[in-house]
């Protein structure tokens, strides 16, 4: 999903200072959903001798990350990245290693880090060869933008491309999905927007694509901590409203594409915005977070072999708690009501099944502290609890929905059926709705699905998925 994936690189160094020096760049890796990932803490010192830290996730090729808290004691490091929730404690050998635990959410696992020279660091940035990434000469205008939101608390950086000819043309702006992104959506030297946008600007449509907050040119923030897809889809509306300055665009024909958590976002902007003319979500979340997180739980319960009674057993649980999200003000609140309903669902469950789960000897309390972590995520909060159907209701604007049928991060039945449902029960009567056989949520072409494939496939994103996508905004902006 917001490729749920990038949310799995949180930024937080550790370090012992004996007589050498930490700072440079410190690589390890971690095991997500069967991939290994590398990691990257550039460490640097401050004016007033403390440190600062940015990250890297080569395998997404997002640089430069900023760290919001760097601490240093003794041989300990703690690097924080408030943007993701995450956090990475070690020791310093005062050398060239550092032995510690990454953590994000409530999941722990080892991070051994390695000092590596700047050379070594200037190779993790380089691109692989990808058949679909674009290169100049370009057939269009492409332009590095920068501007503000309203109050002037927020920096953004994009790229804004258009034809060459001059004239008024219609407008996208691409919202990324969950995580940090670049503007290009980068991810295991994919250029996911960024080949969308070169297609859709050699097809006659502009197209703004914008750095995630934190990532290349744009600013974090100053309360990172407590963002969620509610003020991402404010960062929208600045977009919207500096696309609106421009000669060169036809404000009636301005539009959105909002991929995952981003296709969640789209019918949020387009509920309070008229002037946006037609929206097009692509792998959207619509079914709910709370949903969206039992699936893709569930999934890899599978991947590991755990068997469907059991698999059931996890998601009638995980489905009654998290629903408690929503009707819970406060964590004592959230534990208080988490006691009746899982005592209820243990007594129903068969040996093998708690066995399976591991569940076998484990209390309410034992789980508290797995779901007070999700909790006190203010965004993950956010995603649980959000309502998406309330918005979408609201959506009057064309629309087109597409999945991939082999989409293992958001399910392509349930949700385009949703979608559909809801916005023709409010009487929109101009929507569609597309689900793209043997597609992914990047919409590759792929055998499985599954995240692990995202990187062994060279296409980047198919051809015939761009042009359906394509072709209908050119019909809905004549």
């Amino acid at each position: 999903m917001k490729k749920l994936l990038i949310c799995v690189f949180t930024l937080l160094a550790v370090n012992r200072v004996h007589a050498q020096d930490i700072t440079g760049s410190w690589q390890g890796s971690i095991a997500v959903a069967g991939i290994n990932l590398r990691v990257v803490f550039n460490i640097d010192k401050t004016a007033n001798g403390g440190y600062k830290s940015t990250f890297d996730s080569p395998d997404q090729k997002a640089f430069g990350i900023a760290c919001s808290k760097t601490i240093l004691v003794k041989d300990s490091l703690y690097i924080e990245i408030a943007v993701i929730g995450g956090g990475y404690k070690g020791l310093w050998d005062g050398k060239k290693s550092i032995t510690g635990i990454y953590t994000q959410g409530s999941g722990k696992m080892a991070l051994n880090l390695k000092h590596i020279s700047a050379d070594e660091k200037a190779a993790l940035s380089k691109d692989p060869v990808m058949p679909q990434t674009p290169r100049p000469p370009f057939n269009y205008v492409s332009e590095d933008v920068e501007y503000d939101n309203s109050d002037k608390t927020l920096h953004y950086g994009a790229t804004f491309t258009r034809p060459v000819r001059s004239g008024k043309y219609p407008a996208v702006i691409i919202i990324s999905g969950s995580g940090t992104q670049d503007r290009d959506g980068s991810i295991f030297g994919h250029k996911l927007y960024w080949v969308l946008a070169d297609y859709l600007t050699n097809n006659g449509i502009a197209v703004l694509r914008v750095d995630d907050r934190g990532a290349g040119k744009s600013s974090l923030g100053s309360n990172i901590k407590d963002v969620t897809s509610l003020d991402f889809s404010y960062d929208v509306e600045a977009s919207l409203n500096y696309l609106e300055t421009r000669p060169d665009i036809d404000k009636k024909h301005l539009g959105l594409i909002g991929h995952s958590e981003g296709g969640m976002i789209a019918p949020m902007v387009a509920a309070r915005r008229k002037d946006v003319s037609f929206i097009v979500m692509w792998g959207a979340s619509e079914v709910g977070g709370a949903k969206i997180n039992t699936e893709q739980n569930a999934y890899q319960l599978r991947k590991i072999g755990v068997d469907s009674a059991a698999i059931n057993a996890f998601v009638s649980l995980n489905t009654d708690v998290l629903k408690l999200f929503a009707v819970s003000p406060s964590v004592e609140a959230l534990d208080t009501q988490i006691i009746p309903v899982f005592d209820a669902w243990k007594k129903v469950q068969t040996p093998e099944a708690l066995k399976a789960l591991h569940a076998t000897d484990l209390t309410a309390q034992d789980i508290f502290k797995q779901y007070n972590t999700l909790y006190n995520m203010p965004w993950m909060r956010y995603f649980i609890s959000y309502d998406a159907e309330k918005d979408l209701a609201k959506v009057k604007c064309p629309v087109l929905a597409i999945n991939g049928t082999k989409d293992t991060q958001v399910d392509a039945e349930s949700n385009l059926s949703l979608i559909k449902d809801v916005l023709t029960k409010n009487g929109n009567k101009n929507i569609e709705v597309k689900a793209l056989p043997g597609l992914n949520h990047l919409l590759q072409t792929a055998q499985t699905g599954d995240l692990s494939e995202y990187e062994k496939i060279d296409e980047t994103m198919s051809p015939a998925a761009m042009k359906i996508i394509s072709d209908w905004i050119k019909i809905h902006v004549k």
